[in-house]
């Protein structure tokens, strides 16, 4: 269940999850603040927690915003479809060059109307999906996620692993990442 608190002026929608620690995220494109936090957690450290974290929160609801009056989310289906067809040829050009030069692979992939992750992998199939959201950001952050995908292809987790294979293949992959936050 998730309720709406209200720190120091600002709408947080808060959800309780069976989660090990605090997350917080801007959503786009209107950059509403969401906070999932573990069931154990009060709500005076989730407002403590808000609290440390607003200079980073104001500046994510700026960038958020400006970003999406710079790519407003398409208005009917046909901008929505265009938009996905541009995403499936970048897609479709930076794939291949990835795999190329890292040696994974996927067995297929689909663009997917997701809002709230950037991509997925079917670990098992080695299936990918692409979020479309992704259409409006830039091809570094583009081929950060499918890095990110490709590499769940041999490790399902975010372990040791997973981390030493982004390292490998795309060293600075942290600060694409932290971009994406955003």
């Amino acid at each position: 269940m998730t309720k709406t608190i209200y720190i120091d002026g600002l709408a947080v929608a808060v959800t309780r999850k069976r989660i090990k620690r605090i997350n917080l995220r801007i959503r786009e494109p209107e950059g509403r603040v969401t906070v999932s936090a573990p069931y154990i957690v009060s709500d005076r450290e989730i407002i403590e927690f808000v609290r440390s974290k607003r200079d980073w929160i104001d500046k994510g609801i700026v960038c958020v915003r400006s970003r999406a009056a710079a790519h407003p989310e398409p208005v009917t289906p046909q901008e929505k479809e265009a938009r996905r067809a541009a995403l499936r040829r970048r897609i479709a050009a930076r794939l291949p060059e990835i795999e190329r030069r890292t040696g994974l692979k996927c067995t297929g992939w689909t663009v997917r109307d997701m809002h709230t992750r950037w991509g997925s992998c079917n670990t098992r199939t080695g299936h990918l999906n692409f979020s479309l959201m992704l259409a409006v950001r830039t091809d570094l952050e583009l081929d950060y996620v499918i890095l990110h995908e490709l590499v769940h292809t041999v490790v399902p987790g975010h372990g040791k692993d997973f981390y030493a294979l982004m390292d490998r293949f795309m060293p600075g992959w942290k600060n694409v990442r932290t971009g994406l936050k955003y």
